[in-house]
């Protein structure tokens, strides 16, 4: 990507691009058969070692197994990626892994921030690799929504503008966003997104990639159990190496004693989102009911 002064784009194609900066997302063409069907026989040979619930790769303990599926998502994945997103480079290939299960919901959230988000955000590619039917676990988004929520994101857990009334978020404002097998749903991380529980007889498997700006550093925020924040430097390999809970290793750039946000009440976070989608001139799709 050539520097140009120019505001920094993210898809190459114009139409994609006007949808990801209105909504935080765009879902597009991305896969064929072949490479759908070598994913899933990577994520059958693969053990996690986790067979219950819902688990992304990088909650195994395993660093063998993460540092592998890394590198399988990441050599089928993002040679497709990159030809519909510009100026990134991979740092985490995972599958997303849904057992059938009352207790497999996952709610609303924002990805942890990898890399500086001050200049140009991380992006990530969702590819389902079965039918991901609304019973199954079907994605849930807040568009437009990673234009105005905020606060720092990262492990173990972080106190966020919405916890307080998140379920009335999930039932009353989020929609749902069906991605056909093929195609990809690519976001902008900070994108307030989450899933149902699996309530099918099938186990869903997704396969998940991040992209982070390139020439970015990765980094990583931990809060400690007395509400201290801080940041670090962090390797490359981090998300492969790294146990959720454990301070990471690395070079500290920031420390924020006492960390808090701003926590919105449901009536706040609805007239954001309403007035944000009417100053993009996006349609409104409102009280969707119950996950």
């Amino acid at each position: 990507m050539t520097d140009t002064g120019a505001p920094l784009r993210t898809f190459f194609d114009a139409d994609l691009e006007s949808a990801s900066l209105r909504d935080g997302f765009v879902v597009c063409d991305l896969v064929d058969r072949t490479t759908i069907d070598s994913l899933l026989a990577a994520y059958h040979e693969l053990d996690s070692g986790i067979d219950e619930g819902y688990y992304p790769s990088l909650m195994s303990a395993d660093v063998e197994y993460k540092e592998r599926t890394h590198a399988t998502v990441r050599d089928l994945l993002w040679p497709r990626v990159s030809t519909v997103i510009d100026g990134f480079s991979p740092l985490l290939g995972v599958f997303m892994v849904k057992h059938p299960g009352p207790d497999t919901e996952v709610p609303p959230h924002q990805d942890w921030i990898v890399a500086d988000e001050s200049e140009r955000q991380t992006m990530n590619a969702w590819v389902p690799l079965v039918d991901v039917t609304p019973e199954m676990g079907q994605m849930r988004v807040l568009p437009g929504s990673h234009r105005w929520l905020e606060g720092l994101r990262g492990s173990p857990t972080f106190p966020t503008q919405w916890e307080a009334v998140h379920r009335r978020v999930r039932d009353e404002l989020m929609e749902p966003v069906e991605v056909p097998v093929g195609q990809a749903l690519i976001y902008d991380i900070r994108l307030l997104h989450g899933t149902p529980p699996n309530l099918s007889g099938e186990t869903r498997v997704v396969s998940s990639i991040y992209g982070i700006p390139e020439g970015s550093s990765s980094i990583h925020y931990y809060r400690d159990p007395d509400g201290t924040v801080s940041g670090y430097r962090v390797p490359m390999n981090f998300c492969t190496v790294f146990n959720i809970g454990d301070v990471p290793m690395g070079e500290k750039f920031v420390e924020i004693p006492d960390y808090a946000v701003d926590v919105l009440t449901f009536e706040e976070i609805e007239s954001r989102y309403l007035a944000e989608r009417r100053s993009v001139g996006a349609r409104l799709t409102v009280g969707l009911g119950r996950w």
